[in-house]
């Protein structure tokens, strides 16, 4: 699975076990709108970008399609943010026209870590935290 470079540090580090993912009117997505193409109970690689080399392993626990809803601090923080606030900011700064709606539909995948690979990221590896 594909996350932003620093997203898929956290997950290495165990501070983030769940995302979320706008649905895609394109068949050919893994978030198509139809379906998610994550299976709970299979492992996938951890990328930091498309087309970058895995830097771990994940299983995946549980893929459901939610309304974006108004998160808590406890889930925040499984996405890997300090507040709710936080994570709603960087959501609609992400989305056109800057709004976070909680009506929108998203596939919510929740996920563990299982393995990270023998050669870390640079930056895990300068901060001590590899």
């Amino acid at each position: 699975m594909n996350f932003k470079q620093h997203l898929a540090d956290q997950i290495l580090v165990g501070e983030k076990t769940v995302t979320r993912r706008e649905p895609s009117p394109n068949p050919n997505s893994p978030w198509w709108v139809e379906r998610c193409a994550y299976i709970p109970g299979r492992d996938y690689a951890i990328c930091p970008g498309r087309g970058k080399n895995a830097v771990g392993r994940m299983l995946v626990v549980s893929v459901e399609k939610v309304r974006l809803g108004w998160l808590d601090d406890a889930e925040a923080a499984n996405e890997g943010f300090a507040t709710a606030y936080d994570f709603t900011q960087l959501w609609a700064s992400m989305r056109k026209g800057g709004i976070y709606d909680p009506r929108q539909k998203v596939w919510r995948v929740e996920f563990e870590l299982l393995a990270v690979a023998a050669e870390p990221f640079p930056e895990l590896a300068e901060s001590g935290r590899a």
